[in-house]
């Protein structure tokens, strides 16, 4: 991704973030919980080797990211 990115012109900020543990496809916490009200772990586990594996981290990862995205929404919302 950051290889791309280089190759590319942007005027993007870009943030890399590596997760040990976490799903190929990454949701929100809050979104992930919107579309599965009741579920949403049993459905990571049987959708994604990781979260079988370690789901509290998997789910740590989610809150993290969702974090981030807010942040950076927010910043961008009041500059």
């Amino acid at each position: 991704m950051e290889k791309r990115l280089a190759e590319r012109p942007h005027s993007c900020d870009v943030e890399a973030v590596v997760y040990p543990h976490a799903t190929h496809y990454v949701f929100p916490e809050s979104l992930l919980k919107k579309m599965f009200p009741v579920g949403s772990g049993l459905f990571l586990k049987m959708a994604f080797k990781a979260a079988k594996q370690y789901p509290e981290e998997c789910r740590q990862a989610r809150i993290d990211i969702e974090r981030r995205i807010v942040s950076s929404i927010n910043e961008w919302r009041n500059s």
